[in-house]
């Protein structure tokens, strides 16, 4: 059964080393279309074929994911183009902004639940908030972070990982304060084919 993966976590937890890890794929490629009230059109799939992952948004720039596409109404129109045009592909969603949010999400994968084959699973980055300060201040060059903001993601991803378990969904909290880098994409493939198999 293809999977519907979504990572969760606040800023520096790791989330987006999963897809930017990706983009060494020799054949990734990216899908165009115009999104409502945009001139241009903007990626609003990124296709890694040799790995068989779908990651809604575009991880060419340094904010990617979910956090390029405007609103929840446009990210359920791209999740659900992803669906059907990928039914053999597994799907990942991650971005800051959704990381927090919970109620529309436990709608929409109720959706999926019932109109695909999909498995739902709530993936949550959850390091020490400590750690996760630390490597925004490094990956800003040590500038001045808003660490009561991070601090108050942190506490709202690491709460909903019950409630998306209490919804029936399959919802891991994972500290990744001890994993190397090089390591991050090899564990969450490893870990995804645990789940997928069961």
């Amino acid at each position: 059964m293809s999977l519907l993966v979504n990572i969760r976590g606040t800023n520096g937890s790791g989330k987006s080393t999963i897809p930017i890890k990706m983009m060494n794929d020799p054949d990734k490629y990216t899908i165009e279309k115009r999104i409502e009230g945009r001139k241009k059109p903007k990626t609003i799939l990124t296709v890694f074929p040799t790995y068989g992952w779908v990651a809604l948004g575009s991880y060419e720039n340094k904010t990617g994911g979910l956090d390029v596409i405007p609103n929840n109404k446009t990210t359920r129109k791209i999740l659900w183009y992803a669906l059907k045009k990928f039914p053999e592909y597994d799907i990942l969603m991650e971005g800051i902004i959704a990381s927090t949010i919970r109620s529309t999400y436990i709608k929409i994968f109720h959706e999926i639940e019932r109109e695909f084959d999909r498995k739902v699973i709530v993936l949550s980055f959850t390091p020490p908030v400590d750690i996760c300060i630390k490597r925004v201040k490094q990956r800003n060059g040590c500038v001045k972070v808003d660490e009561k903001a991070i601090e108050s993601k942190w506490k709202t991803v690491k709460r909903n990982v019950e409630h998306f378990k209490a919804e029936g969904f399959i919802s891991i909290s994972v500290d990744n304060s001890n994993t190397k880098l090089d390591l991050m994409l090899h564990n969450f493939l490893k870990l995804m084919e645990k789940y997928k198999d069961a």
